[in-house]
Parts: C-alpha cells; sequence; structure tokens
C-alpha cells in the first residue's frame, strides 16, 4: 500500500514536472507581451509581476532551480531589497508603487531572458525581436512624442516638419524620452553589420540598413543633443572595437576639436543643456544641487520613487527653472535621490558587471575569430556607454519612464551572451542567422 502511494506520488510529481518544463520552454513569450503591454499602460504592470514572479517557481519545479546564476544576482537582490525600502519611506505611495513596479517588471525581463535564451538560435531571436521593437517604438514617433516648437538647435532639421506632427496624439511623451530608448538601440544596429556584414544573407542587409535608418531618423528628429552626443561617441569607439587602427579615429577627432578650439570657435555649453523645461546650464545646476541635497538629507533610503518633483518644491525650491521638474536630469543622481546611495551601489554594480562581461565576451569573440559572438558583445559594450554618456545630462531610462526596462533587456542579453558563448565550446562562425 505504501509503495503504491510513493509510486502514485512519484508518478503525479513527475507529471507535474513535465508541465512546468513545457511552461518554462515558452516563459519569454508572456512575459515579453506583458512587458510591452505595460510600457504602453500602467495597468498591465501589476499581471506582469504575477506572471513573471510565477516563472521563478515553474523554473523550480521544471529545472530544480529557480533561476540560472548570474554575476549581479547579489545586486539585483540589494536593489530589490531598496525597493521595499522606497515602499515603507515614501510619502506618496500612489506615485512610489507604479514606479517599483516597472523596475521590479524590468528585472523580471531581464531574468526571464537569461533562463530563456539557452541557445545561439533563441538568443538571435531576442535580438532581433529587440531591434524590431526598436524600429515600432521609432514609427511610433509622429504620434507618440511630444514635439517642442523649433528652436534652432539641430538647424538641419526643419521645425515645420514637426508642425505636421502636432496634436496626432493624446498620452504622447517627451522628445528626449524617445531618443534615450533609441540611443541604446541604435550601437547593437551599428555593431551588427559592421563585424558580421560578409555573413549576413541579402535579406538581412536590406533589414539591417533599414532598421538603421529609421532608428537614425527618429533620433534625429528628437533633436537631442545628449543622445546625438553619446552617438557621436559611440560612433568613435566601434571603428576601435573592429580594427586594429580604429582607435586613431578617436584620437583625430580630439586632434580636430582641440585645434577648433584653439581657433577661437567656443562651444555653448549651456545651449547643449538647454531644454524647454531645465533651461540652460545654470538651471541644470541648480537641479543638480537640489538633487545632491535630498542624497544628503536621504542618503540610506532616498526619498521615495518618483518623489523628486514634491520633495524639491516643498524643501528645496528651484528658483531659476520653470516648475514641474520631475526628476534630477541625471542618470545616477536621480537612483540615489530615490533609493539612497546602497540603491545607487547596487544598480551601479549592475552596470559594472555586465559591462565587465561584455567585455570578456568581447575579447573571447575576437580571440576564437566568433564574429557574431564579438559584433553583438561590442553593440552592448556601447549602448552601455551611450547609457552612461546621455545619463549625464537626464533620467530617461529610469522609474516610470516608458523606455525604463530597456536597460534590464540589454542587460539580459548580455548574460545570455555570455552563457553562450563560452571560450571553450565558441567556434568561428557556427551561429550565423540562418
Amino acid at each position: 500500500m505504501v509503495e503504491e502511494r510513493g509510486a502514485s506520488l512519484t508518478s503525479s510529481m513527475t507529471r507535474i514536472q513535465n508541465v512546468a518544463v513545457v511552461m518554462a520552454r515558452i516563459e519569454i513569450w508572456p512575459v515579453a507581451l506583458l512587458v510591452a503591454a505595460s510600457v504602453v499602460s500602467t495597468r498591465a504592470l501589476p499581471l506582469t509581476l504575477v506572471i513573471a514572479g510565477s516563472f521563478w517557481l515553474i523554473r523550480w519545479l521544471a529545472y530544480g532551480r529557480p533561476s540560472v546564476h548570474s554575476p549581479v544576482d547579489s545586486a539585483a537582490a540589494l536593489l530589490v531589497l531598496m525597493l521595499l525600502v522606497t515602499l515603507w519611506v515614501t510619502a506618496w505611495p500612489e506615485t512610489t508603487r507604479p514606479q517599483v513596479y516597472r523596475l521590479l517588471s524590468g528585472i523580471g525581463l531581464f531574468y526571464a531572458i537569461i533562463n530563456w535564451a539557452t541557445s545561439p538560435t533563441r538568443l538571435w531571436m531576442l535580438v532581433g525581436g529587440t531591434l524590431f521593437a526598436g524600429v515600432l517604438l521609432a514609427l511610433s514617433s509622429p504620434v507618440s512624442v511630444l514635439w517642442e516648437s523649433a528652436d534652432g538647435r539641430l538647424p538641419f532639421v526643419p521645425g515645420t516638419l514637426y508642425v505636421r506632427f502636432d496634436a496626432l496624439a493624446g498620452d504622447r511623451i517627451n522628445p528626449n524620452v524617445m531618443s534615450g530608448a533609441l540611443v541604446l538601440l541604435l550601437p547593437l544596429a551599428l555593431a551588427l553589420p559592421l563585424f558580421c556584414w560578409r555573413q549576413l544573407s541579402g535579406g538581412h542587409r536590406i533589414l539591417v540598413a533599414l532598421t538603421l535608418l529609421i532608428l537614425t531618423g527618429a533620433l534625429m528628429l528628437t533633436r537631442s543633443r545628449g543622445a546625438l552626443s553619446a552617438l557621436a561617441a559611440v560612433l568613435m569607439v566601434l571603428p576601435g572595437l573592429r580594427w586594429r587602427f580604429g582607435w586613431l579615429l578617436p584620437l583625430i577627432v580630439i586632434l580636430f576639436s582641440v585645434l577648433v578650439l584653439a581657433s577661437g570657435v567656443g562651444v555653448d555649453v549651456g545651449t547643449l543643456m538647454t531644454s524647454s523645461r531645465s533651461g540652460g546650464w545654470e538651471e541644470r545646476l541648480q537641479i543638480w544641487s537640489a538633487a545632491r541635497y535630498m542624497i544628503q538629507g536621504f542618503a540610506f533610503t532616498g526619498i521615495g520613487m518618483g518623489s523628486f518633483q514634491v520633495v524639491a518644491e516643498r524643501m528645496y525650491p528651484l528658483y531659476m527653472t520653470a516648475p514641474g521638474i520631475p526628476h534630477a536630469h541625471n542618470l545616477f543622481l536621480q537612483i540615489a535621490v530615490d533609493l539612497g546611495i546602497p540603491g545607487l551601489i547596487a544598480w551601479l554594480a549592475i552596470f559594472t558587471l555586465v559591462t565587465a562581461t561584455l567585455w570578456h565576451v568581447f575579447r573571447d569573440g575576437r580571440t576564437t575569430g566568433n564574429m557574431w559572438a564579438a559584433g553583438l558583445s561590442s553593440g552592448l559594450l556601447c549602448s552601455q556607454l551611450a547609457l552612461a554618456l546621455h545619463g549625464m545630462t537626464d533620467a530617461v531610462t529610469w522609474g516610470m519612464v516608458r523606455p525604463a526596462i530597456l536597460p534590464w533587456a540589454l542587460w539580459g542579453l548580455a548574460i545570455a551572451a555570455k552563457n553562450i558563448y563560452k571560450p571553450a565550446t565558441a567556434s568561428s562562425n557556427e551561429h550565423a542567422i540562418t
């Protein structure tokens, strides 16, 4: 009798495990679709968290572990802990809660990617899907961006063009938010043809060219100097990663810049920093100063995600700027303001570990002649460069803004690439896209 019960229990557990394995194999699709839905509407955020969280149990039932190991696990755990702290300390939970949900959904997407992308085929499916999502985002820009009137920032973009886009949609985003997403995706779209052009078929070459054209065109429309400056840095670094003497290009550009400055032609930094909301250099300095005061006052807990505007108006008035400044206009300051110094340390640890991981994948790819691994890792490396540089003057990849989940998607691709392209098993070009 006991043996029969034991056999029945074993059979039931086997069936449960088989069902869990089947569900784990399709994990990325429901999680990615819900994350995409949450970008469109915050109402999808709670369901996104429930589904993404349920797959931790499903993986444990299927494989005996809730997730594959990644170098950022400890830092991600600290970040989640600080999210609990921010929910505890915030005076405006209705503002903080959606931002916490958004960040948790990004973390959920990260782990869904590294657990599902266990083969080169799956990895490149996600790379293509990420670029395709970027194309859709760029194509939506005429009706999804709150275009500003022409202000002469980029004279080669005619101001009359934006009149046609005016009032095409109700719920629209700031141009800097759009540019913050596009500048993270463009390095990936640039690196793949740069490293793997010969391995691409004719159809893939056309698709890559169209992707570059659409992403670049939409980025130019935003007229974001911060994003364009980050893209310029990417364009200087990528040749150095691709060719042995490619590092001469940034040296030439720096030398040319020094000669231009020496000739008396100056660059108005205030103009580069100007926007319709935060003004010029002096105004931006005042915003950063207020952020530093907030960090000093709430160093260990932060003020609560999403509370910058209210706290600034009540405790650190910004006399030189227009009212309603929503964030610190600096990614690193904003993270520390929201989650305190521990939260910033956790985020920087993730960023640093991912960057170091990508460098190892890139180096191993070049050593073994695997140009797919080298191209993917170099593009993601330059995305980290763009994230850091653009983050010096804006914070559009954090908080409640829609592209806030994008860094987590790229980080997931980075860790998945590390797990797949291992030095011991990498071969020259066996992972070409078919």
